[in-house]
């Protein structure tokens, strides 16, 4: 038995390769279109976190600080400020919140995190006070160092990180009893 091979025609072949090229010019445009969407979106990452958030935080937002200092999350807050600085590649930013609570309620395991003011230790009298003052130039509401760093004030000092002794990096949490105000500065530099 012969095996007998089958010719196209030239049309044949024409036909063929027109049906395979719009196959490939459309996957072709599909990659194009989802490497362009998937552009804008790293875009646009990349802006929201290049860019400032000045007194747009709600509550949703400053919920994190309350369980960070394992303060009763339910009731009222109120946030008086907020700024939310830009980040860098290398995760520099500062962040702060005045927020006013109703009651000031720690759950008992979390009592010995915070602290009557003023710092004692020289290394969290250092990271209050570049905390405080790089939050109050953003926010208009948050405390001067003077009164942050008083009897008047209740402190926990939630991380800071070193460098050479020197912090470079803070998470704290300060509260006002008498006006029922939490603030919360982040900062990293």
């Amino acid at each position: 038995m012969v095996a007998r091979a089958y010719t196209y025609s030239t049309d044949e072949l024409s036909r063929i390769g027109e049906t395979q090229m719009k196959w490939v010019r459309l996957a072709l445009q599909m990659i194009g279109a989802t490497a362009l969407l998937g552009l804008a979106v790293f875009a646009w990452m990349i802006y929201r976190d290049m860019t400032e958030h000045v007194d747009v935080a709600g509550k949703k937002d400053v919920l994190f600080v309350l369980n960070w200092g394992q303060i009763n999350t339910d009731q009222d807050v109120k946030v008086i400020g907020s700024f939310r600085g830009p980040r860098s590649f290398t995760g520099d930013h500062l962040d702060s919140y005045c927020i006013q609570i109703s009651k000031f309620e720690v759950a008992d395991s979390a009592k010995s995190e915070w602290h009557d003011g003023p710092a004692a230790n020289p290394i969290l009298a250092d990271a209050l006070k570049l905390a405080v003052n790089d939050a109050r130039a953003h926010a208009n509401c948050f405390p001067t160092f003077a009164e942050a760093n008083s009897s008047t004030m209740k402190i926990s000092f939630t991380s800071i990180v070193l460098h050479d002794g020197q912090p470079t990096a803070a998470d704290i949490i300060l509260y006002a009893p008498k006006a029922k105000m939490l603030y919360y500065v982040s900062f990293k530099t």
